[in-house]
């Protein structure tokens, strides 16, 4: 017969490979969770992202593949950007109408 002899719960690393799970839970859920982003916040990523990908297309030590990728990778940023531009041109255009629309209701 085999006595299992118990092993008292310490709150610092003892026994258990986690004593505080509720600490990784709540840092694993504070990485996922971020504030709601707007428009300028993506373009200005997405212009980075395109000035990253010139610098490998414009390298010469780079090879071929890669620099094609990078070819690729700004093609499909530039459309992804001017569709950003124009929906930010929208969003502007719109917030300018919804406040002469509200100015005229008040008259």
């Amino acid at each position: 017969m085999i006595v299992f002899e118990a092993v008292p719960y310490k709150t610092r690393g003892g026994t258990m490979p986690n004593p505080s799970p509720h600490k990784a839970r709540a840092a694993r859920r504070s990485t996922r969770i971020r504030r709601a982003g707007d428009l300028s916040d993506v373009r200005l990523t997405l212009w980075k992202a395109i000035g990253a990908a010139e610098d490998v297309l414009t390298d010469e030590s780079e090879k071929s593949d890669l620099r094609l990728r990078a070819v690729h990778a700004i093609t499909q940023a530039a459309a992804a950007y001017a569709k950003l531009v124009e929906a930010t041109e929208f969003e502007a255009r719109l917030a300018a109408l919804e406040k002469k629309a509200q100015q005229e209701e008040f008259l």
